[in-house]
């Protein structure tokens, strides 16, 4: 018996982070049309696999790309899926430290000075990235649960790394094993779009801003990037934005003094790359057109697996200080849309010997201009 389009749908969603290869993404111009084109779709030989509900796409996989859009009045535009992988951060053959009660970075920031006023508690952040570490002991207090895009029948565990490290980074909550983020309170969800390689496909990044969209959270953290442009991605990230949602990306690790990565170049997100212990910008960061902000990103210790901890260094370390500070201003002042956070944030930075466009992070001084602008 031949299944309905509804059943099609909900049993190629379990099929994990298979090839992108011969994977489409359709833009329908109405919503309302994904059930009939589906339908239309699946007569000729294409099998859709998920609906994008908030952002109106449809996946496919379409090996020959034997679709004529002529016939198919209510796609607009389309994009071949590709792979994208999260530029690995580099690993610190240190010692954890075991005598500093908060990190350096926090400290750096000065969120610890932020608390008294507010800690992140009721904000809602999003990781998109390899999953989290949900058992972590620095992290349960202040997980919520979240989804596995690449199998939504399991949990969003962390079997990479890269995840629960940005997790303990925002939300630690583990002053012996001296992980303490930048805002222990705030409400963490893990959105798994990247497997345990690291590797995610372009239709799993959208599949994650579409969540995010649907559950309206607060902040999207975005600790990876690629040097392709995708007009779709753009066109997501656009809609998160419209809907108040704030997003905060990497700029990349590849050392490009000219350019960043996407979607850190998008205008919608707040570009973040990384300074070092001694505020000076990091030699791995990405730069260019289109920075908005400086963060500390090197020699960063957080959670790890199997519930230890790990130092690293990467403009993905950088991303978390500032979703970190946007939960605290969150808090304080609930009703501040994406482009006030911005403007708070890159006129109440630390200056960066040097540099003339842009600052450190500071997350007191974010605060205290909160406090005296009367216009929020």
């Amino acid at each position: 018996m031949k299944k309905g389009v509804s059943e099609i749908l909900e049993y190629s969603r379990y099929r994990g982070n298979e090839s992108a290869q011969s994977r489409v993404i359709y833009f329908l111009s109405d919503r309302k049309e994904w059930k009939n084109c589906s339908i239309k779709m699946q007569s000729e030989g294409i099998r859709p696999i998920r609906y994008l509900r908030q952002l109106g796409m449809i996946v496919a996989d379409n090996p020959n790309e034997s679709i004529q859009l002529k016939n198919y009045p209510q796609i607009i535009y389309k994009e071949s899926d590709i792979r994208i992988k999260i530029t690995k951060p580099l690993v610190e053959n240190l010692p954890n430290r075991k005598v500093q009660q908060v990190p350096w970075g926090v400290q750096r920031i000065k969120a610890p000075e932020v608390w008294p006023w507010s800690r992140g508690q009721g904000v809602r952040v999003a990781i998109v990235d390899t999953g989290i570490s949900s058992k972590h002991p620095a992290i349960w207090a202040n997980y919520r649960g979240g989804v596995n895009i690449l199998s939504p029948r399991f949990a969003p565990d962390d079997y990479n790394g890269h995840g629960t490290h940005v997790a303990g980074i925002i939300a630690g909550r583990a002053e012996k094993m001296n992980i303490l983020g930048v805002a222990p309170r705030v409400s963490i969800y893990a959105v798994k779009a990247f497997d345990r390689r690291g590797v995610a496909n372009l239709s799993d990044l959208l599949s994650a801003i579409d969540w995010c969209i649907e559950q309206k959270v607060d902040v999207i953290n975005m600790s990876f990037g690629m040097g392709q442009v995708s007009e779709l991605l753009r066109y997501a990230v656009q809609k998160a934005h419209q809907r108040g949602i704030t997003m905060v990306a990497a700029t990349g690790n590849r050392s490009q003094k000219d350019q960043i990565d996407f979607p850190a170049q998008y205008p919608e997100t707040i570009a973040v790359c990384s300074v070092s212990e001694n505020g000076s910008l990091s030699s791995f960061g990405n730069l260019g057109n289109g920075v908005d902000i400086a963060a500390p990103g090197e020699k960063i210790q957080s959670a790890w697996l199997n519930q230890t901890t790990r130092v690293m260094s990467g403009t993905s370390m950088a991303v978390p200080h500032v979703v970190g500070t946007i939960a605290l201003m969150l808090q304080f002042q609930k009703n501040l849309n994406p482009e006030q956070i911005r403007y708070l944030l890159l006129h109440a930075t630390e200056r960066i010997e040097g540099m003339e466009k842009i600052g450190m992070v500071n997350a007191l001084r974010a605060m205290q201009l909160l406090q005296r602008n009367n216009r929020y």
